[in-house]
């Protein structure tokens, strides 16, 4: 019964989301419900082989995976007549990203047709997913661990052609999810392995971004490639993570989260005024860069027909270059999302693999024993100014990465992209994921920024299509009418639902969702004192 109630609990992520979309969606909810439902099941079952837990998930991934169909069965039957549009509709699936010579073009399947085949192939994905992740649980931890991983990398390789091919118009939001936590992962460094709180980890990204945007872009007339670009982005925020760590490092707590917050603040307005720069010799005055026309000119270095404009302000950076690659079409990195999405997937491996060796190295080590104690590991022979700043400087390196990546991406840069509410945002996956913890972080990028992105633009839309369609035309009072067409917009609250969720989180779960270990531990050590006293 117990296995029963989780399972159901897991399903109410897939019905909430396939209730809204509806389509395509069901099938990959089931797939990711019968993963999560697997695991969960294995972990808390006695049976030990990897035929008994795959027999035993069966139940429990059925159950689940037909709860998630259910939503998109109530949305094809209940939500569509509800915001006024026809149960009976035809979905179109795409093969555009098939060469040209090989492309069948467009095929139409009606709303029945994709319900049967909806339900049939998603529970039969669901349970297999949940058969497959549970019995994998009674294997040796090293196969179990490769298995999990090649397993990983065939859901991550499909999902983008299943997300063309079905027309679900996801792919935009989940790179974007990727790119932040890429972000998060950065400073999971910072925050959970060193124990610094940073208010302004968006000034690195903001750093990484313009790094790419000047190096790549017609602003100053230069054109460097980006392979070459987006490690030059890396290392400027490391070196503008030197600069931030070395004033703070008598500092701690609320006073180490003030500086970095001020820092944060500075970033973004010094890109939005650094369009009227005269660069002068101190001694003699001359003009170096910038200089007036009526300047003697054989002293001007560079922009000699008056300021330098460096950042064009509010206007931004555009274009930006984007990434070429050899004896491939110029075009590759445009309007097609998926090189995209290999290549943020590309730097999203690499930084876990770098991250992990460096949390089991001497550095690793080094940061863990600052959180718990700074003046013990002082007297342990670890030099804490070194320490921190390797801290700063390595969780500032990979958001250069992500800024790099995010500035060819969207092909240009705007100081108003990089305010504080982006730090709070990843800071929120972090704590939200779980401190510490790599895979944590990642599913509070997915929780935070695919809501973001998926859920609370779809929940506005059927809100406002149910308000319009049903409540509006039977409401006579001009006021009411404007209220409920323009107030009741979920994706307006979408600060308030954070803090809730983040309130409940620290009252219920203060060491998050997947957290590390150790800090569970942590944070849960006076409960294991009183259990012990009782």
């Amino acid at each position: 019964m117990s296995n029963l109630r989780s399972a159901l609990s897991i399903s109410i992520i897939g019905f909430v989301v396939t209730i809204l979309f509806g389509g395509w969606s069901v099938i990959l909810l089931c797939a990711i419900v019968g993963a999560l439902v697997g695991i969960n099941y294995a972990q808390h079952s006695s049976k030990r082989t990897p035929g008994e837990l795959g027999r035993e998930a069966l139940q429990p991934a059925a159950v689940a995976s037909a709860v998630t169909v259910l939503g998109g069965v109530l949305h094809q039957l209940v939500i569509r007549p509800l915001i006024g549009e026809s149960i009976i509709s035809n979905y179109f699936l795409n093969f555009d990203w098939l060469p040209v010579g090989a492309r069948p073009g467009q095929v139409i399947l009606d709303s029945g047709l994709v319900l049967i085949i909806n339900a049939v192939i998603g529970l039969a994905v669901g349970v297999g997913v949940a058969q497959f992740t549970a019995s994998r649980m009674g294997l040796p931890e090293r196969v179990r661990t490769q298995q999990y991983m090649l397993g990983l990398i065939a859901f991550l390789i499909i999902l983008p052609f299943f997300e063309q091919t079905m027309n679900m118009n996801w792919l935009f939001a989940i790179i974007k999810i990727m790119i932040f936590s890429l972000l998060a992962l950065g400073l999971n460094i910072v925050v959970g392995y060193a124990g610094l709180l940073d208010l302004g980890y968006a000034a690195f990204f903001a750093i990484g971004a313009y790094t790419t945007g000047l190096l790549s872009s017609p602003q100053i007339d230069v054109h460097w490639n980006f392979w070459l670009i987006i490690w030059v982005a890396a290392a400027s925020a490391a070196v503008a993570g030197v600069v931030l760590g070395a004033p703070t490092l008598p500092l701690r707590g609320d006073y180490l989260a003030l500086v970095t917050l001020g820092f944060g603040e500075i970033v973004p307005v010094l890109f939005r005024n650094l369009t009227a720069i005269t660069l002068r010799e101190p001694l003699t005055s001359l003009c170096l860069v910038g200089c007036l026309p009526t300047e003697a000119r054989q002293f001007c270095l560079y922009a000699c027909n008056g300021p330098l404009d460096l950042t064009a302000g509010e206007r931004g950076i555009n274009p930006i270059g984007r990434p070429m690659i050899p004896f491939a079409p110029e075009n590759l990195f445009g309007a097609n999302y998926l090189p995209w999405y290999f290549l943020v997937l590309v730097l999203i491996a690499f930084s876990i693999f770098f991250i992990r060796r460096m949390r089991d190295s001497r550095i690793g080590r080094a940061w863990m024993a600052i959180r718990e104690d700074e003046l013990a590991a002082s007297q342990m022979g670890i030099d804490p100014v070194k320490t921190k700043l390797m801290a700063f400087a390595m969780g500032a390196t990979f958001s250069g990465f992500a800024g790099a990546f995010y500035g060819s991406y969207i092909s240009a840069i705007f100081p108003g992209v990089f305010d504080f509410s982006v730090s709070v945002t990843i800071l929120c996956m972090v704590i939200l994921g779980g401190l510490g913890n790599m895979v944590g972080v990642v599913v509070g990028g997915i929780l935070i920024i695919g809501n973001d992105l998926l859920l609370l633009p779809q929940l506005a839309a059927v809100t406002k299509g149910i308000i319009n369609n049903m409540i509006v035309p039977n409401v006579t009072n001009p006021s009411l009418r404007i209220f409920l067409t323009t107030s009741l917009d979920p994706s307006q609250m979408r600060f308030a639902l954070f803090g809730i969720v983040l309130v409940v989180m620290m009252i219920v779960r203060p060491e998050g969702l997947i957290p590390s270990a150790q800090l569970k531990a942590e944070l849960h050590e006076a409960e294991s004192h009183t259990e012990v006293a009782a």
